[in-house]
Order: structure tokens, then C-alpha cells, then sequence
């Protein structure tokens, strides 16, 4: 009898080594991932991306330009030059002036003066645009020019009365200007040759856009 429990000790050891075998394997088991978690760790594909903003649409309007032409049915001169988005105009027929200011954004320039009004679209090495005068409207097409073409301007003061003398200058060696004392009387000024310029003997000194902009626009 002895002999049958020895034996039946002996048989039945295998079965409690693997029914502890399997549960000391459970826990690690339990730590591995299943097909289900890994699918939910996986990132949607379907999601959309975040939208990125589009940079602004930068302003290609020229930073430092002078437009000289003539006006079309008009005979006279007009010039326009842009520093950093101030603008400064000059139009002139020998008999009628007008001084400008305004601004240049988005390649397109708006100036006025006195009575008078000038828009244009600066596109293709050219401002082009229209003029009003009073009662009297005028295109133009004024192409880009370097020194020693473009708008000139002297200042003086005489006996107390200022005097302000306006000058354009085409490739060609066309010029216009016109040379007022005070508002109200004034001449055609000499044809422009650069250099300081004689009118009655009073030296007048032209200056380029670059050395009067800053003090006609203030």
C-alpha cells in the first residue's frame, strides 16, 4: 500500500508543476499588448492636418523710383518720385504748375495739389494714369528715369518773398519748368541744364527728390 501512494505521489507531481507553471506565467502574460490596444495607440490617418496660415501678399510697390513723361494731348511734363512710400509730383506746361504729395501702396500712387488730382498704376517700368486740372482731365504715361533726367526743385527767399522753381527733365533732353513768387506770379523758368540756375540774377540751387521730399512733404 505503501508502495501505491509512493506511486501516486510520484504521478501526480507533473500535473502541479505545470498548473504552477501556468500561473506564474499569467501575470506576464496579461503585460503584453493585445491586437485591439496596439490599433487604438496607432494616430487616425484620417485626421486632417492643421491648417498653416498663408504668409500676407507682400506689397511690391517700389521703394525708391522717379517717373518722368509727357501728357498726352496736353504737350506738358509730368514726374512722379516714391521714397519708402512717400510720393512727390510735379506736372508743368510752361504756362500752368501744380505741385503734388500722396502715397504709393500696392503699385498704385494717389497725389494732389492745388486744384489738381493725379492717380496712376505703376506697372512695367511706367506710372500710368490720368491727371485732373481744374475743369481739364489729361492721361499720361511716365516711364522710370535716372539722374540727371527726373524733377528738380529750388527755393529762395527775395525781399521777403519766397520763390519756388520746378523743373523736369527727360532723357531726351526735353525740359520743362516754371520758376512763381509767391502763388500768385511766376514765368516759364530756362530750359534745365543742371547746376545752380540764374533767374534775375538770384542763384537757385535744384535739388533732386532725395534732398527736398522730406521738407516739401512736411
Amino acid at each position: 500500500m505503501t508502495a501505491g501512494l509512493t506511486v501516486a505521489s510520484a504521478t501526480a507531481s507533473p500535473a502541479i508543476q505545470e498548473t504552477s507553471a501556468s500561473v506564474a506565467a499569467g501575470p506576464q502574460a496579461n503585460t503584453e499588448a493585445t491586437p485591439e490596444a496596439t490599433a487604438d495607440a496607432t494616430p487616425d490617418s484620417t485626421q486632417e492636418p492643421e491648417e498653416v496660415a498663408a504668409p500676407e501678399d507682400q506689397d511690391t510697390t517700389p521703394k525708391k523710383v522717379d517717373y518722368a513723361g509727357v501728357v498726352d494731348q496736353n504737350g506738358g511734363l509730368i514726374a512722379i518720385s516714391i521714397r519708402n512710400g512717400k510720393v512727390v509730383g510735379y506736372f508743368c506746361d510752361g504756362q500752368i504748375e501744380a505741385w503734388l504729395k500722396g502715397t504709393a501702396e500696392d503699385n498704385t500712387v494717389t497725389l494732389e495739389g492745388k486744384d489738381t488730382l493725379v492717380t496712376a498704376a505703376l506697372r512695367g517700368g511706367k506710372a500710368q494714369g490720368r491727371i485732373e486740372f481744374k475743369n481739364k482731365s489729361w492721361r499720361f504715361s511716365a516711364a522710370t528715369v535716372k539722374k540727371p533726367s527726373g524733377l528738380y526743385r529750388a527755393t529762395a527767399q527775395v525781399r521777403g518773398a519766397r520763390v519756388v522753381g520746378g523743373w523736369i527733365k527727360l532723357p531726351n533732353g526735353q525740359s520743362v519748368g516754371r520758376i512763381m513768387i509767391g502763388e500768385n506770379a511766376g514765368e516759364a523758368a530756362p530750359a534745365f541744364d543742371g547746376g545752380v540756375q540764374k533767374w534775375y540774377g538770384i542763384p537757385l540751387t535744384p535739388q533732386d527728390p532725395d534732398g527736398f521730399i522730406d521738407s516739401f512733404l512736411s
